[in-house]
């Protein structure tokens, strides 16, 4: 069973986890220090009484007496004779620690006494020889006690401390992302305009201004597409009303005879017309699913253009509008032929709609370093650089200029620029150096042609 943790939990536990194993880590490393300083603690105040005594004159270091100076019950005293003879403590000093004594060096040991171990302090006294003071090493180890509890109740200390600021900077760091995910939860559901919350931490900052981002584009893409949708009834209720309508005068015999094959043609051409906004919605379908077949192969691109300029030759001539293709020599693109050959019909259809007599349309292509380069450029009325921005969104060129331009159904340039994608290519569109649009097309260069 998986258990999920919100990040406030993830913190805190991650941030008290680090305070806990840098508080052992710490004691790890701290505990032969403590050690060491109360060894160094107990041995201080016991270097200067010994130095004290050693200063005293020889009558004043009577064994006797300096028991009673020290007060110190478990106060071990002896001293060192100046030919080296050891009295009470001095006996377990070593060779060496004699000599060193005897030569007016300090010494500091440890050593047995009377089966207690014993910190010893020793100094060269005046007049010669050397006192000798020791006290019970137990004493070390309790203040070393002491000194422990003290570091384990400061880390103690601290690891709470590390678990309240880990907690505040949690719910800090967590309610703005909740409440982040609240909005981005009514995003999902359909709500727009949705308040996001602000936070003074950047990464929180960045995450409310793509969703914002996120809330603006959608607003916009789903505008469009309202747009769309009325677009798309208004053209099939258009078609859809003068079929019906002539089918039910037919019906009520109100057609006369003599009118009958006019009607007929009528109705044949709305109903062409709706087929073909028809068969454009299902092209758009079709280039979203995974299936769309393509087949990809080398293909002659100038020969293709030659093609596409021959079959428009005619029907661009019968508006007065010429065709020119600039195609000198082989350009080979990795491409499916006949989806290339469709989009080029396509630009060029749309060319020569929004053409006068007298406008041309150039096809050209050329091998550059991204790959092979096709044009489909026009003299007409152009492109604006807003209408650039939504040239490829379905209907709204159309809508935009529904009665001042000649147009199909809107639907054409979305439908080359998926073709485009889908065949591995990318497509724009600017102003044509015959001043009217000129779109752009990469697509990948054949490999067996170089």
């Amino acid at each position: 069973m998986t258990v999920s943790r919100s990040l406030t939990t993830r913190l805190v536990l991650a941030i008290a986890g680090v305070a806990l194993v840098s508080a052992l880590l710490s004691g790890v490393l701290v505990a032969p220090l403590v050690s060491s300083a109360a060894e160094d603690a107990v041995r201080e105040p016991l270097s200067r009484q010994t130095e004290f005594f050693a200063q005293a004159p020889a009558t004043a270091r009577a064994t006797g007496r300096v028991r009673r100076v020290t007060g110190r019950t478990g106060f071990e005293v002896g001293s060192l004779a100046a030919d080296g003879t050891p009295t009470g403590v001095a006996s377990v000093l070593s060779d060496d620690e004699v000599a060193a004594l005897l030569e007016g060096r300090a010494v500091s040991t440890r050593a047995s006494y009377d089966g207690t171990e014993l910190l010893i302090e020793a100094r060269a006294s005046r007049g010669g020889g050397a006192v000798v003071l020791g006290t019970d090493a137990d004493v070390v180890g309790d203040a070393a006690a002491a000194l422990r509890r003290r570091v384990l109740l400061a880390g103690a200390l601290g690891l709470v401390g590390a678990v309240a600021v880990a907690w505040l900077l949690a719910v800090r760091l967590g309610n703005p992302l909740t409440r982040t995910g609240q909005a981005a939860r009514r995003l999902a559901a359909g709500e727009r305009g949705v308040e996001l919350p602000r936070s003074r931490v950047t990464e929180v900052t960045e995450v409310t201004a793509a969703l914002a981002a996120l809330d603006t584009a959608l607003t916009t893409s789903e505008g469009r597409q309202r747009e769309f949708l009325l677009s798309v009834s208004h053209e099939l209720r258009t078609p859809l009303t003068a079929v019906r309508g002539y089918a039910e005068a037919i019906a009520d015999g109100v057609v006369p005879a003599e009118e009958t094959a006019e009607v007929a043609r009528t109705m044949l051409a709305e109903t062409l017309r709706l087929e073909r906004y028809v068969g454009d919605l299902l092209a758009l379908a079709r280039l979203e699913a995974d299936d769309f077949a393509l087949r990809v192969g080398p293909v002659d691109v100038a020969e293709l253009l030659r093609h596409a300029r021959a079959a428009w030759d005619e029907r661009a001539s019968r508006v007065g509008v010429t065709v020119v293709c600039q195609a000198d020599g082989p350009s080979y693109a990795e491409t499916d032929g006949s989806r290339l050959r469709q989009v080029v019909d396509a630009l060029v259809d749309n060319a020569v709609r929004v053409c006068v007599p007298g406008d041309v349309v150039v096809i050209a292509v050329a091998t550059d370093s991204v790959g092979v380069r096709i044009e489909v450029r026009d003299s007409g009325p152009g492109l604006t650089p807003d209408d650039a921005l939504v040239a490829f969104e379905p209907g709204v060129l159309h809508h935009r200029y529904r009665g001042s331009r000649p147009g199909g159904l809107g639907l054409g340039l979305a439908i080359v620029h998926r073709l485009v994608t889908r065949l591995g290519g990318t497509i724009e569109v600017d102003q044509a150096p015959e001043h009217g649009a000129r779109f752009t097309i990469h697509v990948p260069r054949s490999p067996l042609h170089g």
